[in-house]
């Protein structure tokens, strides 16, 4: 027969510390910490951090989740009410909140990475269903109405236009002017070397400019260091210091109000850009050689401005059928 023995108890007290007792669970809160911790230590830029938080706040102040929670009580259930809010309460663009949902979406994924949680809670929700849009790009005739108001006697006036026509000439984003820097110009090999640390993509990348983007720029450059000496940024305010964020983005909107275009387009950089990305195109560019020009990541990202080249479509069909002999 087996001899049972009993567990030995506790008789006498001992001197224990006065540590605060801890839930076993990790709460919302010290979930996203460690994750927001994982994407600084990973260098992510502290914009994409900053839109991440906003993102998963407005998740949970739309959800009703307390950050004291458990990370685990978060479901699909939420994920669900989320875009039911966002939808039909918020009137917000599927789009809008694709790009919502995807950040959300990586915090969650990032939890599962660290073994915070088993599953994530977001695993079987999809995209929105996107119906396409169309690309604002401008005609010639707005784009000529576009730089005819800028007055270039001045020396804000001549910077504005600089940058409005690099954008129209090579494509360059918003904060990739405000981002360019003297030594980012190869006047030689009339080319721009776009650092890494400007791309969206975080990749260096090389976009070729015209002769005329080549000589306007050298000519800002010149008055830039006449006027302030040497500067670190391509494109200054009247007083040698770097422009601020997105007031390239306000001076354009200023300059679509005068040129009377608000009602007929969005006169911006980035439809200066749609509109150098079709005009590429439509003057005998490819696909592949715009994908690198523009930063994009995959080609289905350029391809969406094949649409807006039917004339060339039509031209290159009639061309192949002067070739083709079969006939029956």
């Amino acid at each position: 027969m087996a001899i049972i023995r009993r567990k030995q108890g506790v008789r006498y007290r001992r001197d224990v510390s006065q540590t605060e007792l801890r839930p076993s669970y990790m709460t919302v809160q010290d979930a996203l910490d460690a994750v927001v911790l994982v994407f600084t230590t990973e260098n992510y830029r502290d914009r994409t951090i900053n839109d991440y938080r906003r993102y998963f706040d407005e998740f949970t102040e739309v959800t009703g989740i307390r950050m004291t929670d458990p990370v685990t009580s978060v479901s699909e259930d939420h994920f669900r009410s989320y875009i039911t809010i966002m939808l039909k309460q918020r009137k917000l663009s599927p789009v809008t909140i694709n790009i919502r949902l995807g950040g959300i979406k990586s915090i969650f994924s990032r939890m599962v990475e660290r073994e915070i949680i088993n599953e994530s809670p977001a695993k079987k929700i999809t995209k929105l269903r996107v119906d396409q849009t169309k690309i604002k790009s401008l005609t010639d005739s707005q784009v000529r109405r576009f730089f005819g108001v800028i007055d270039k006697d001045t020396y804000a006036g001549f910077r504005d236009y600089v940058a409005f026509y690099v954008s129209l000439k090579c494509g360059l984003r918003s904060n990739e002017l405000e981002g360019l820097n003297p030594d980012d110009i190869d006047f030689e090999n009339k080319v721009l070397m776009l650092p890494g640390a400007i791309n969206k993509n975080r990749k260096n990348r090389m976009v070729p400019m015209t002769d005329k983007v080549a000589e306007l720029l050298k000519q800002l450059l010149i008055e830039t260091t006449e006027y302030f000496g040497n500067v670190g940024k391509v494109f200054v305010n009247q007083y040698g210091e770097e422009v601020a964020k997105d007031h390239l983005r306000k001076r354009a909107d200023k300059y679509a109000k005068l040129a009377n275009l608000k009602n007929e387009c969005r006169a911006s950089i980035h439809s200066l850009r749609h509109t150098f990305a079709i005009n590429y195109l439509r003057n005998g560019g490819d696909i592949r050689s715009l994908q690198k020009i523009l930063g994009h990541a995959d080609l289905e990202s350029t391809q969406v401005y094949l649409d807006y080249v039917d004339d060339v479509i039509i031209e290159q069909f009639n061309k192949a059928s002067q070739n083709d002999k079969l006939d029956v």
